[in-house]
């Protein structure tokens, strides 16, 4: 009797029904989530990677820019008398290369017909690189290996006379392992399985791997990995292959202009989909006895108990939407959801203390705690439409210091990095809160200045000289001292030059100081 009364009860009725609807459901979400998460993980983890081949692929790109515009600057400094007297040329790219550690492994100059003109030893025949500096553009060669087993990389750049026409090529060989890009790229790793691939498709080798034995190896033969024959042919995105060795994996591949080659992010499925087999345990062992409880409690106490929850959500959702402003929750009531509603409100609240944190290291440099690059962009193109808008002028002042690859390898670069700290103490100290000092490089700085109430280029050299004066007192160490210096180049814009061509100016201004003696400066 108390058995039937019971099967004709309506909340066991209810109960049944909602456990029947429950496992429909379930079975239901079990196979609609597998479907979503897939699509939606493989194409989250597809924008990931292409973001990291994107980024992967700018800073190989600026690699091979800084060594391709650093031999054009050679190219365009090369005295022309010196193509004729092959003594005074090598020493003349000897000292270069003293200068600048971009090209261990050797200058070169040749005439149009490869024949060298530093040196009376004989090239191989030219490679692409030389054919195409011939043809009057700059240009990268094969990636090969020394007798030491390091990658080798040959450039190239066209010399050329008053008239235009190139006489000779200039050519570099830089050394990638020694340069610690390959260091770089070989432990870069995406997740466990995964890596990063720079490949040259006109000469058919992988140029770097994070799986050492690939690297300055031929890649696979057409109709192996379908991904890769059609971004040897000039596709460049992302999509789900095969590779050679049978493995399913998600890969996106971004371009590296200078160089013609291509970086390939990869990153298995089975990795990258792991997510979705613990989402399918997790709806098998926890869903049913979940929604079986939720099934007694939801129509008696739901709507009460939810209703904070709901109204902070609501607000919480139109944060995300940016329909309001980031603000704390109300706390209602001093329960589970208050708790939740608080816990929110100390998340929300790291969540904006890191917002900063991470703006100031965006825009700072983490040793000095001086503007970085990034910074120093933004503030100079302010002051170059500020100087427009007042018929005004700014001055750059571009300082690269002397002698501090001594201390660090006399000292060690801790004491490198305390000298780097003093020195931004001193140019903090010269200058007023309305200009910028900032550290754009190993061991350069560039000063920012505006608003002056004297001529703007006895101001300048003015401030030149008070700078090479504050770094050359003595810098006290930890167990001795040592004295520094500066040399400093100058350039000033009325507001038509863009940032970047005024610190060129600036920068080809502090070369030309050095070249007429360090702890000096010189103004273009």
């Amino acid at each position: 009797m108390n058995l039937r009364k019971s099967a004709n009860s309506l909340v066991v009725r209810l109960l049944v029904m909602g456990l029947a609807m429950a496992v429909v459901g379930t079975a239901a979400s079990y196979i609609q989530l597998t479907r979503f998460l897939r699509e939606d993980l493989t194409k989250s983890v597809a924008t990931q990677q292409m973001a990291l081949a994107a980024y992967v692929a700018r800073d190989v790109d600026n690699y091979l820019d800084e060594r391709l515009s650093f031999l054009e600057r050679l190219a365009g400094a090369l005295p022309p008398e010196l193509l004729a007297q092959p003594e005074q040329l090598h020493a003349w790219l000897a000292e270069r290369s003293a200068l600048s550690a971009l090209f261990p492994l050797g200058l070169v100059v040749t005439d149009a017909t490869g024949k060298r003109l530093d040196s009376a030893a004989q090239l191989e025949p030219g490679g692409p690189e030389f054919t195409t500096a011939s043809a009057g553009k700059r240009a990268v060669g094969r990636p090969h290996a020394t007798a030491s087993q390091h990658s080798a990389l040959p450039m190239a750049v066209p010399v050329r006379n008053g008239a235009g026409q190139v006489v000779a090529v200039l050519l570099g060989t830089a050394d990638l392992s020694a340069d610690g890009l390959l260091d770089h790229l070989q432990e870069g790793r995406v997740g466990q399985a995964g890596g990063i691939l720079v490949i040259s498709p006109r000469d058919r080798i992988f140029v770097a791997s994070t799986d050492v034995s690939m690297s300055l190896t031929p890649t696979p033969p057409d109709g192996v990995n379908p991904l890769h024959d059609r971004a040897m042919a000039g596709f460049r995105g992302s999509g789900t292959t095969r590779n050679a060795r049978g493995i399913e994996e998600i890969s996106a591949i971004a371009s590296v202009p200078n160089s013609g080659w291509f970086v390939v992010a990869r990153l298995p499925v089975s990795e990258a989909l792991a997510p979705v087999s613990r989402m399918q345990t997790f709806i098998l062992q926890q869903r049913a006895p979940a929604v079986t409880a939720v099934l007694v409690v939801i129509g008696l106490i739901m709507a009460w108990l939810l209703r904070p929850l709901l109204r902070a959500a609501d607000q919480a959702d139109r944060m995300t939407r940016g329909e309001l402003a980031l603000a704390p929750l109300q706390v209602v009531r001093n329960d589970e959801i208050g708790h939740l509603t608080q816990a929110f409100n100390r998340l929300l609240a790291k969540l904006l203390d890191n917002q900063e944190a991470l703006a100031r290291l965006a825009h700072h440099d983490t040793l000095t705690g001086l503007p970085n690059r990034k910074l120093l962009d933004e503030r100079l193109q302010q002051a170059l439409i500020h100087a427009r808008q007042r018929a005004q002028q700014v001055a750059v002042l571009y300082l690269d210091l002397d002698g501090f690859k001594d201390l660090n390898d006399t000292f060690g670069h801790e004491a490198g990095d305390k000298a780097l700290g003093e020195i931004a103490h001193r140019l903090r100290a010269l200058v007023r809160h309305t200009d910028t000092v900032a550290r754009i490089g190993g061991d350069e700085f560039v000063l920012l200045a505006t608003d002056f109430e004297e001529p703007v280029k006895q101001a300048a050299l003015t401030l030149a000289q008070r700078c090479i004066d504050a770094i050359a007192q003595p810098l006290q160490l930890e167990r001795s001292s040592m004295v520094i210096g500066v040399s400093i180049g100058i350039a000033l814009g009325n507001g038509s030059e863009t940032p970047q061509d005024l610190l060129a100016t600036a920068d080809k201004a502090m070369y030309r100081a050095k070249q007429g003696g360090r702890g000096s400066y010189a103004m273009m």
